[in-house]
């Protein structure tokens, strides 16, 4: 039954056009080889060019674990994609409640309730983490970057033509720790690099939470 609900949610994204194309996880013909594969022409075209680029690896905390805190927030998210009724209902239901143990050997642990994320595993799963960072890849878009998403995995990259364009790559770390504190989730900023592919006339430093992202160059 998850798996029917699930395909007729992501159907009804398709069909309506909902979804950012910059996401290639979870999404039907896209794949770890698409987002590779577009991010290295777009890479390999600027250094044709004459030009460079600089790319963020941005990494989530536990990405899957804080969707939605408390679910309130996925489920308003859900409503705004037209997803109402009985099945946000059903799906309310589904997550509400939801208990988990873990079992080591013969051993389980204590009970306890699950107050966010997504059910790993689950058949819904996926789709809802889709809606929950979607929002994400929209935002990042409207910065003038190009940004690539593999689930909770981001990169976002900038042609540099001059230092105006190095900044836009500061505007987009800042709108994703600022999106990261909305929605209760957090960047694992030892996780994060940026890299240089190309001449650059001038290193600029980036940061997210104060914190300066280690630089490499190629």
């Amino acid at each position: 039954m998850e798996r029917i609900i699930a395909r007729h949610i992501y159907d009804h994204l398709i069909d309506c056009d909902l979804l950012s194309n910059m996401q290639q996880g979870f999404v039907r013909k896209r794949s770890t080889c698409t987002n590779l594969l577009e991010s290295i022409n777009d890479w390999t075209t600027i250094v044709q060019n004459k030009r460079s680029v600089i790319i963020a690896y941005i990494d989530f905390t536990r990405a899957f674990d804080s969707v939605g805190l408390s679910h309130g927030k996925l489920f308003a998210r859900l409503y705004y994609y037209g997803i109402r009724g009985d099945v946000l209902k059903w799906l309310t239901n589904f997550f509400s409640d939801r208990t988990h143990q873990t079992r080591v050997g013969q051993y389980l642990s204590a009970v306890a309730k699950l107050l966010s994320g997504v059910v790993q595993g689950s058949g819904i799963g996926p789709v809802m983490f889709l809606i929950y960072i979607d929002e994400l890849a929209k935002l990042l878009k409207s910065c003038g970057i190009v940004a690539k998403l593999f689930a909770d995995d981001v990169k976002v990259y900038v042609e540099i033509i001059n230092t105006a364009d190095a900044y836009k790559l500061h505007t987009a770390l800042d709108l994703i720790a600022e999106w990261a504190v909305m929605w209760q989730s957090s960047v694992s900023v030892n996780k994060c690099n940026i890299l240089h592919i190309g001449s650059v006339q001038r290193s600029i430093d980036y940061f997210i939470d104060g914190v300066e992202l280690p630089n490499k160059r190629m």
